[in-house]
């Protein structure tokens, strides 16, 4: 039996014939396990670690308020530069964006001139200048011995 007929036959292409009476061979598919890992996108796991963009808008105009609330609704936190818009319109779009993330739980802080962040309410915000309760702890420590080297010095 010539090499390129056992491979049609090793493939299914061809039936086995060893002996004169023609005998159908069924063939069990096999099943191999799957070693790797599936992503649901609607697995609840997954959505715990939604944040991973960022979207920074520069809007023109007073109706750009209406993609930035979007995006914080979407559960997307939104950096807003002000840049482009004279104080008025920058004011009403601010208000406007501060409402919606109001409605929804979320947060904003002033981060620069004219540049804000906003998130949804999963997302809290850091301010690095606010110290936490261990950070004035330690400070607290600092200075009990600070003022007891120089009472005794």
């Amino acid at each position: 039996m010539s090499s390129w007929k056992k491979m049609r036959e090793f493939f299914g292409f061809e039936e086995d014939f060893h002996d004169e009476s023609p005998v159908v061979q069924e063939r069990q598919p096999v099943v191999k396990s799957f070693k790797g890992s599936l992503i649901n996108p609607n697995n609840s796991l997954v959505q715990k670690f939604g944040a991973s963009e960022i979207k920074v808008e520069e809007p023109r105009i007073y109706e750009d308020s209406l993609n930035i609330a979007t995006c914080l609704r979407e559960g997307k936190p939104v950096i807003v530069n002000l840049k482009y818009l004279d104080a008025d319109s920058g004011r009403r779009l601010i208000d406007f964006v501060c409402g919606t993330a109001y409605a929804i739980n979320g947060h904003m802080m002033k981060i620069g001139e004219n540049i804000f962040i906003f998130t949804p309410s999963n997302i809290m915000i850091a301010d690095a200048s606010e110290k936490t309760t261990f950070e004035q702890g330690v400070e607290q420590e600092e200075k009990e011995v600070f003022f007891k080297r120089a009472a005794v010095g």
